[in-house]
């Protein structure tokens, strides 16, 4: 009940800044000259009315319109569409512009939406295939602050004006919402997709188009995650806030939905993602993976070969009893990592502006993803996937010529074919083993070791590991990542190597290697 009454309250904060569109075809409200209200039967995509500062006649004037506001409690973005226009012979500049002024005339930068999602717009833009782009003030930190909203045509030439639409004060939450609404219908209508239908939970909004069991389930294992990481890294000492509105989960039936999101062909291996430009998850029904159906196929393909009806039925039952514990445990498995990237990425310990090192990024997630039979370990638990990509990576590199024991920096090279652990210096120091590759062995390394990494740090260094994650927070480039690591943990990258090695064998000797008396095959 004290949710609904505060968010009533956060209604009527925000409902009591006065109307700023144009919709009644009038500049009531407004101040200054040289622009006029178009008819209402002309809107912007926002539903508004539209003003404009186009001369009617072939002498070029300036126009100039502005109006103050406080913004109200519960304020987060300030939204219209709005094109700079330009004749044929007219270059584009700066002189015809919408901004937002604060004290001291202090302009808030404005961001445009852009295939890459809102991106910084220092000036305004022309028209986009013939429609207003559409623009954002962020003025969440400006909430009882008065600030003047300026159109502004300084431009005497008589081919040149400014197009703008009314404008609408959102809070967060209805913001992300209309947007995600907005972008989810564009993808359906776009790939002729199944509809999507709309689930809510405390913390999370989800829209898929997959079965209302698998939709529910994942928006459960998503509030799951969201209680116990908090849980867990505050208890750890790690200060975190909770996002100021829902996070947002797209779910897909099947891998094309993921697909279409993203606008590009993904591979098997990828069963969901965290989409930092728009911060949301995009997962989808594992069931349905490419490689997994065809798994599926050729066993039961090979299963017309068994002489015995009921040998055979084993064998199917068999089959579908591991697809449907492959299909249960990639699906927990992903969203328990996705929702890891996004509640690190809103929580303040990752910041989604600057530069977060692959290793730390994936390996905070794959520490509270583990999962084993299908089902959830837990959030920093022992990871059964990722140890069995580093025992393979050890074993390996002791079968070298010239090796003994566990690897060494420095040391001889696996045979061809094989690999042993990537360098502690190159994980560190850049992506490339995820993105210079298209090795999967590699990749799948690179996230075992990068967990293994992550979870050292968290059991013999948590203090430093929380300095560190201090440090990097304000890097926009990678240039400091090598000397951020070794300020915080240790200049002795070949001692930080060898600690790091010996950790990653003792796992792998302990929880991987077969018992005395125990057969593995």
């Amino acid at each position: 009940m004290l949710t609904i009454v505060f968010n009533c309250w956060i209604a009527l904060q925000l409902g009591s800044v006065a109307d700023l569109g144009f919709s009644k075809g009038t500049l009531e409200g407004w101040e200054g000259e040289g622009f006029q209200a178009l008819p209402s039967s002309e809107k912007s995509p926002l539903g508004e009315g539209i003003v404009s500062s186009r001369d009617n006649d072939s002498v070029g004037r300036k126009a100039f319109l502005h109006r103050a506001i406080t913004i109200p409690t519960g304020a987060a973005v300030i939204r219209f569409t709005a094109y700079a226009a330009y004749g044929r012979s007219c270059p584009p500049s700066d002189k015809l512009d919408v901004v937002l002024m604060a004290a001291g005339k202090r302009i808030i930068p404005k961001r445009v939406q852009t295939s890459s999602g809102w991106q910084l717009a220092p000036i305004l833009l022309p028209a986009q295939d013939g429609r207003p782009r559409e623009y954002i003030w962020l003025v969440d930190d400006l909430v009882r602050r008065p600030v003047r909203i300026v159109l502004s045509d300084e431009d005497d030439r008589s081919d040149c004006y400014v197009v703008c639409s009314g404008f609408q004060v959102l809070g967060l939450s209805e913001f992300e919402e209309d947007e995600f609404n907005r972008f989810m219908a564009g993808v359906v209508a776009g790939h002729k997709l199944a509809p999507v239908t709309r689930y809510a939970s405390r913390h999370f909004l989800g829209l898929s188009n997959a079965e209302e069991g698998f939709s529910k389930l994942r928006l459960d294992d998503c509030e799951l995650i969201y209680v116990l990481f908090y849980d867990h890294f505050r208890r750890k000492g790690f200060p975190c806030r909770e996002p100021a509105a829902r996070l947002m989960v797209a779910i897909f039936d099947n891998q094309a939905g993921l697909e279409s999101y993203l606008g590009q062909k993904m591979s098997s291996l990828v069963t969901g993602i965290y989409h930092p430009i728009s911060n949301r998850l995009v997962v989808y029904d594992y069931g349905q993976n490419e490689a997994l159906l065809s798994q599926k196929q050729r066993a039961e393909r090979d299963a017309r070969s068994i002489g015995s009806q009921l040998e055979r039925q084993r064998y199917l039952d068999m089959v579908h009893r591991k697809a449907q514990e492959f299909r249960q445990g990639a699906s927990v498995g992903t969203i328990m990592h996705e929702v890891a990237h996004q509640l690190s990425y809103n929580c303040g310990m990752l910041n989604r502006q600057g530069d977060t090192p692959l290793w730390l990024a994936e390996g905070l997630a794959c520490y509270c993803e583990p999962t084993a039979n299908g089902s959830w370990q837990g959030i920093g638990e022992l990871n059964p996937d990722r140890l069995k990509a580093l025992a393979e990576a050890l074993s390996n590199h002791a079968g070298a010529p010239g090796a003994t024991g566990t690897a060494k920096p420095g040391g001889a090279s696996p045979p061809s074919g094989t690999q042993g652990l990537i360098d502690l210096r190159k994980l560190l120091e850049s992506d490339d083993w995820f993105r210079g590759t298209r090795e999967q062995k590699t990749l799948i390394l690179g996230y075992a070791q990068s967990w293994a990494l992550f979870r050292m740090l968290m059991e013999e260094q948590p203090q430093a590991l929380r300095e560190y994650l201090s440090l990097i927070y304000s890097r926009k480039t990678s240039d400091h990542r090598l000397e951020d690591f070794q300020e915080a943990f240790g200049s002795d990258l070949v001692l930080q190597e060898k600690r790091y090695r010996h950790y990653v064998a003792k796992l792998v000797q302990q929880y991987v290697q077969p018992k005395p008396g125990n057969s593995r095959h």
